[in-house]
């Protein structure tokens, strides 16, 4: 009798031992996203959506490139608390780093995760990767524009206000009288554009034919806001990269130059100071990417590694999976986040086999 008392006793507190331990072996989750800024404002949204279980924490909330956050899903509590970690460090070097299996700086203080998933606007064959190793997940379509300044600075470039393929490509690659353009002097038009990490930078190039050395400015507060070519910036490996980081610093520098035109994401070129461009005649509107008739667009994808290491898992998929049904689903394509600045893949009526490609009917 005591042995059987002494026996039940310590099952019962094998057993309450292991009710105890249950939420501490139960494993937390963390996701990287790394890729282009193009479409941060959708990211952070769809993290602070899918993060419904709770109180959020986020951190980096400062940083436009560099952001976390962590909570928990509603119904997902296998998951633990789960961390959204974004490291917006460029469409093409966050496809390189997820090759690679580069670790990321994060926001949250992990700094020793490769990302788990990659958003770009950029295939891995556009920027000789090798696109077998990763999954693509289509979500929507990023358009880009030139535009120049149009305010009281906007100098010569007043009377430009379209590019020809041919145009664009000549300005990307050398200093050119605004005359060529169309516009009202003689004197330069700068160049402000991306580095090579950039979506917009790969894309536009291919549609425009541009394959030389990038002829681009900036400017700093010291200079008194005079143009200066960057022959200066280099890339992670110290190889040469000239152009500025994020499209928002782009847009602010293009208003603070005279006689420049840049070349970003629609987003990133707001109505205020500038005016978009009309390509070959055409101006950007939704309606001319949904018919083709606007052709600087290429489709943006979510990735992540389908073999080896830094394949996502259990838990990392179902976060990978709750985002892409966040972002995809119809009633939040509707949403002004989401049209005023990106165009759901499915209501294009043309399609474009390849990065750069012929536009051709559905």
């Amino acid at each position: 009798m005591k042995i059987s008392l002494f026996k039940t006793l310590i099952l019962t507190g094998t057993v309450l031992a292991g009710l105890s331990l249950t939420p501490g072996l139960r494993a937390n989750t963390e996701v990287v996203v790394a890729g282009g800024n193009a479409s941060s404002a959708i990211l952070y949204d769809r993290a602070t959506n899918v993060l419904n279980g709770g109180p959020i924490t986020a951190y980096g909330l400062s940083s436009s490139v560099v952001r976390s956050y962590q909570g928990t899903i509603s119904g997902q509590s296998g998951l633990g608390t789960v961390t959204i970690d974004y490291v917006l460090n460029g469409a093409v070097g966050a496809l390189q780093d997820i090759e690679a299996g580069n670790p990321q700086t994060t926001a949250s203080g992990n700094n020793t995760l490769p990302p788990t998933l990659v958003d770009s606007s950029t295939t891995p064959g556009a920027v000789a990767l090798d696109p077998s190793v990763l999954t693509a997940l289509p979500v929507y379509v990023v358009p880009y524009v030139f535009f120049r300044n149009a305010g009281a600075g906007s100098g010569d470039s007043v009377g430009i206000t379209n590019l020809t393929a041919r145009q664009a490509a000549y300005l990307e690659g050398a200093t050119v009288p605004a005359s060529f353009f169309g516009g009202a002097g003689t004197n330069p038009v700068y160049f402000i554009g991306r580095n090579n990490q950039s979506a917009v930078r790969t894309e536009t190039d291919l549609n425009i034919g541009f394959t030389g050395t990038l002829h681009t400015y900036y400017t700093n507060s010291s200079s008194g806001n005079v143009p200066i070519l960057d022959t200066t910036s280099v890339d992670a490996n110290g190889n040469p990269d000239p152009g500025l980081t994020s499209g928002s610093v782009l847009y602010n520098t293009v208003l603070v130059v005279s006689n420049s035109i840049g070349n970003a994401a629609v987003k990133d070129a707001k109505s205020a100071g500038v005016l978009r461009l009309t390509y070959e005649g055409v101006p950007y509107s939704y309606s001319n990417v949904v018919t083709g008739s606007y052709p600087l667009w290429y489709y943006e994808s979510y990735y992540y590694k389908n073999t080896g290491s830094g394949q996502p898992t259990a838990a990392q998929q179902t976060v990978i999976n709750l985002l892409y049904q966040s972002v995809t689903n119809s009633a939040y394509t509707v949403s002004p986040l989401y049209t005023n600045n990106y165009i759901p893949e499915p209501a294009l009526i043309v399609k474009r086999g390849f990065d750069g490609g012929p536009i051709t009917l559905k």
